[in-house]
């Protein structure tokens, strides 16, 4: 589900019109997060808790720009382009880069111990999955997590 509402997000920021959700799309996504928030299957609660958090930052930003284009519509269709100024005539340029990045920029070099399934990173990239023995640079809180876990050892900070 996650994988369908990054895509969702990054057709809407990509595409000029609003696009038309999938059926079920908002009852699934509710699911989704309600799954996450009681939901065990051996990963800590922060990493959980951290996952909620990264999936609301995407639906949030997912709302935002839907609002910007509704009113940018809404305003084609009430204000005629002649009594505009020039400069209120050209619309920015939605970023291509996720706004917000958490815990930075800062990465670790580390070593994996054990294989690692694939997962969404705090800078909301997918890493893995990854065999025992592979070098990987992963964000500080996705590394620091694996670290403290035994599941991988580091081996050089980098910003």
């Amino acid at each position: 589900m996650y994988k369908r509402i990054l895509e969702f997000w990054m057709n809407e920021r990509e595409l000029k019109d609003l696009q038309k959700a999938p059926p079920g799309f908002s009852d699934e996504v509710k699911r989704f997060l309600e799954d996450l928030g009681r939901s065990e299957n051996g990963v800590p609660s922060k990493l959980r808790m951290a996952e909620v958090e990264r999936v609301k930052h995407v639906l949030n930003e997912i709302a935002t720009l839907r609002k910007e284009k509704a009113c940018r519509v809404l305003a084609a269709e009430v204000v005629s382009d002649d009594t505009l100024f020039d400069d209120e005539l050209t619309v920015p340029k939605q970023p291509k880069e996720p706004p917000a990045k958490v815990e930075g920029a800062k990465k670790i070099l580390v070593r994996l111990l054990r294989d690692v399934a694939s997962f969404v990173g705090a800078d909301l990239k997918t890493y893995g999955p990854f065999k025992s023995e592979d070098v990987v640079l992963l964000p500080l809180q996705n590394a620091d997590a694996l670290i403290k876990r035994g599941i991988a050892t580091e081996i050089q900070r980098k910003s």
